[in-house]
Order: C-alpha cells, then sequence, then structure tokens
C-alpha cells in the first residue's frame, strides 16, 4: 500500500486564549499539540496530540486533557495548532474524520508514544504514512529557528509493519539561504 504524505504547518506556542483567538478566525479541521510538564515532571515534552473537524468546538475548557493543563498551569502557554496543507486524500470518505487528519495524529501518538493518547499508542497506523512537520509562530509568516521540543521529528516515515519507522531530526550541516543566492550570476 502507497504511503499518505501530511505536511502539517504548526503554529504556536499558544496559551488558551490566544488559540481561541487563533481559531475563530483562522481554523476549521486540523491537529493541535499539547507541550509541557504536567504535575511532578521536570522537563517540558510532548504530551498529546488530538484531532477535530472543528477545532473552535472541539478546544475548548471542557477537553479532558486541556483542562487537566489548564489545572494545573492557568497560564499555560504550550499549545500548538496544527495545519494540514498537503493535498487531502482523494476517494470516498470512510469516516467521519479526514483519513489524513486521522494518520498523521496517530503516527504522533504511537511513534513518539506521547503519555496522556491512550488509544492511539496502542497500535501502529493502519496504513504507512510520511509526516513532515513544520513549526512557525503566532504571525503566521516568521519560521521557528528552533523546534518547540527536542522529541518533536521534523519527520516520520512508516512505510508498512514489515519495515522499521525513521524519525528524522533534522540538524548537522544546514544551509540557510533566501532562493535567489543560489542563482548563477550571469557572466
Amino acid at each position: 500500500m502507497k504511503s499518505i504524505t501530511a505536511i502539517i504547518e504548526w503554529f504556536g506556542p499558544y496559551d488558551f486564549a490566544g488559540a481561541k483567538e487563533a481559531m475563530a478566525k483562522d481554523y476549521g479541521d486540523g491537529l493541535y499539540m499539547f507541550v509541557g510538564k504536567l504535575g511532578g515532571e521536570s522537563r517540558s515534552k510532548l504530551q498529546y496530540v488530538g484531532i477535530a473537524k472543528n477545532l473552535r468546538s472541539r478546544l475548548n475548557a471542557r477537553h479532558p486533557i486541556l483542562a487537566q493543563f489548564l489545572a494545573e498551569h492557568p497560564s499555560y502557554k504550550g499549545l500548538w495548532l496544527g495545519e494540514v496543507v498537503s493535498p487531502r486524500t482523494p476517494g470516498k470518505k470512510l469516516k467521519a474524520t479526514d483519513q489524513m487528519l486521522d494518520l498523521a495524529e496517530w503516527a504522533h501518538a504511537y511513534f513518539l508514544q506521547l503519555p496522556l493518547n491512550t488509544q492511539k499508542r496502542k497500535t501502529p497506523p493502519e496504513r504507512p504514512i510520511v509526516v513532515y512537520n513544520r513549526w512557525w509562530k503566532t504571525d503566521y509568516q516568521t519560521p521557528h529557528s528552533v523546534r518547540p521540543n527536542g522529541a518533536w521529528p521534523d519527520l516520520i516515515d512508516w512505510v508498512g509493519e514489515d519495515y522499521p519507522v525513521k524519525l528524522a531530526w533534522f540538524g548537522g550541516k544546514f544551509i540557510n539561504k533566501h532562493a535567489e543566492e543560489f542563482k548563477t550570476p550571469n557572466p
């Protein structure tokens, strides 16, 4: 079975009020990630990834995970909103949730073993997927120069159960130039 490719643009970090404001004007369906510390943890880590057909209606004070974060950290600022920018999976929808969103959430939850995702940590995604994560500031134009958390990979590449998963954190040799700087000057 061929892999689905999900390119996800993550925007954040937001506090709850900032996320609500952003969702009111800019988001429909998408993903969300909680990054932070829960009671007794000494380091910030990836905690939970979720999906919603309507982020605005899903992310509210009744959300069980968000409520836990807000109770422990009222000024919590570690909420990331994700938008899939690659073309969606063609064909008839078999589930109410878009398959690309479902698989992207599932890949994060399973391969990163996110502690607050209980269901999707049990088995790998039902079909191969490649997830490419990119992080942006809340102005939607400025890329983050450093990923929000060292455990959050740039790439998750899963070909299927007979193959190992590849998690990649880009680094090492890095070229940071504008496209026009690659142009060869005219003689």
